[in-house]
């Protein structure tokens, strides 16, 4: 098994597709007990992880199946998640509508995770809250809440060597996410501030390498996205009466292009434009009338 060390006891398991989504690199804390952080990384690499070392504990950071869409391959081992949804895990009916909005967006969430990540719901057999530890016996892992990509979004700190395992914080190109109705930009801004509090020496996310430098300066380009995002929002709504839906068809933020942008990721388009207008209505540049149009403020 090809895994990464990048501490002691800590590895990164490289996932599919380099980790890119629909996949997520998982997270690997050996000591007396192993805990294996995600399971996105595919089923090959999951596999071939579990000959090579027993694990004891498998972790879900939050409910996104580029997260937990391994977590059949662990049926039996026992399986904590944040407690907020732990309901719906197994139900991904009802995940679809949640994290999709229903309709044909929700059906292409279900095609993507069950055909082609090929998930089978697995119930959870604990979960966890903010504050409490995960313990390999090596070294201790404090849950910390970081809402607003999801509403349960969770970072692991290890505050005694200064890691950070923050998952979709993951200081990529691809920028904040936000792309869901429980989304929310002020959380997000919130979640920020509590990772810079929490001063990391080194952060191991989900969808690139370990930053261990220069990190201050990434964690502000990385949230600044969301400003720009903000502005290239107000650019395209100019004097024109329009919805977030309307606006997405351009792709302000990701630029699809033709049959890049599927209802799914038109949905989560959408839903990230609209709390960019939700914001610019707050601030008085943007006025929303009783139809739901949203125009620039004269």
């Amino acid at each position: 098994m090809s895994v990464v060390e990048v501490a002691d006891n800590l590895y990164l398991v490289p996932g599919a597709n380099k980790g890119r989504f629909p996949f997520s690199h998982s997270i690997l804390a050996t000591g007396e007990r192993n805990v294996l952080f995600d399971t996105g990384s595919g089923g090959q690499a999951l596999e071939e992880l579990k000959a090579d070392f027993p694990v004891d504990l498998v972790v879900n950071s939050h409910t996104h199946p580029d997260h937990f869409s391994g977590n059949g391959h662990f049926e039996g081992f026992e399986l904590v998640v944040p407690e907020m949804f732990a309901d719906i895990l197994a139900d991904l009916a009802s995940m679809s509508v949640r994290l999709a909005g229903g309709g044909e967006a929700a059906e292409e969430w279900l095609l993507l995770v069950t055909r082609f990540l090929e998930h089978v719901p697995t119930a959870p057999t604990g979960t966890y809250q903010d504050g409490d530890v995960i313990d390999t016996g090596a070294h201790s892992f404090e849950a910390m809440h970081t809402p607003g990509h999801t509403a349960d979004h969770f970072c692991f700190l290890d505050r005694e060597r200064g890691i950070l395992l923050s998952f979709d914080f993951d200081l990529t190109p691809f920028g904040p996410w936000y792309g869901h109705e429980e989304s929310d930009l002020d959380q997000l801004h919130e979640s920020f501030r509590k990772i810079r509090g929490a001063a990391p020496r080194m952060i191991v996310s989900s969808h690139r390498e370990p930053v261990s430098s220069g990190i201050d300066e990434k964690l502000s380009a990385y949230e600044d996205v969301i400003r720009q995002r903000g502005e290239k929002v107000l650019a395209r709504l100019g004097s024109v009466q329009a919805t977030p839906e309307k606006i997405a068809d351009s792709s302000p933020i990701y630029g699809f292009v033709g049959d890049q942008q599927s209802a799914l990721f038109h949905y989560f388009e959408s839903r990230m434009i609209e709390k960019h207008l939700e914001r610019l209505v707050r601030e008085g540049s943007v006025e929303r009338n009783e139809e739901g149009f949203f125009r620039r403020a004269p």
